[in-house]
């Protein structure tokens, strides 16, 4: 009888390591890693944005120099995209809109530009700094002449504060440069090449 007790103590003295252990194991399930970056692999985003639109020249280069009833006023536009980000820093998308230009002698041109978005995007705490190259085609017409497709080149700059973990808003300024080749089609025609500058209020939705 007088081994129990000495026993027992033996058999404790083995178990309590492999106890411990199972605590251990057990705790280092429960530690959890959390990623903290602004953006993830696999965020997207819709994007809407409004602008001014300035001619810089058309329909050549010494028309800034000119004033004629071809001369473009100030005009705007708009465009609704979706984003998908490849990393933390790079992004994806695409991007339709609609933009429109009076000139003095009151015509108007319209285009409807679809364009392939290439991101940049550094983050500094909750600042947001994109960075994109656009490239795409539009729809353009102007007093009766419709131009299908014209190609369209955009780089596009700007900053956005993240108002909360699926909002942001911000500045983009870009340069929008759209060439008409007319005379692939007519050699009787001149080629244009409109220039316009823009200055966006972004807007942001995080997903």
């Amino acid at each position: 009888m007088k081994r129990l007790p000495a026993l027992a103590c033996m058999m404790i003295l083995c178990l309590a390591p492999i106890a411990a252990q199972n605590d251990t194991t057990e705790e280092e399930q429960d530690i959890q890693v959390f990623n903290t970056d602004m953006i993830q692999e696999g965020d997207q985003n819709i994007r809407i944005s409004l602008a001014p639109s300035f001619p810089l020249n058309f329909p050549d280069f010494p028309s800034l120099f000119m004033k004629d009833r071809h001369q473009l006023s100030i005009g705007g536009i708009g465009s609704l995209g979706y984003h998908y980000f490849l990393n933390s820093l790079f992004a994806v998308g695409v991007d339709i809109g609609f933009g429109f230009n009076v000139t003095i002698g009151s015509r108007v041109l319209n285009y409807v530009p679809f364009l392939a978005s290439f991101t940049f995007q550094p983050t500094a705490g909750k600042f947001e700094f994109p960075i994109s190259m656009n490239v795409g085609f539009a729809w353009e017409s102007y007093s009766n002449y419709n131009y299908f497709p014209g190609l369209i080149l955009k780089p596009e700059a700007g900053v956005h504060y993240r108002l909360t973990s699926g909002w942001s808003l911000g500045l983009e300024v870009a340069y929008m440069f759209m060439p008409q080749f007319n005379k692939l089609y007519d050699s009787s025609r001149e080629n244009f090449y409109g220039q316009f500058l823009t200055s966006s209020i972004v807007a942001r939705y995080y997903f």
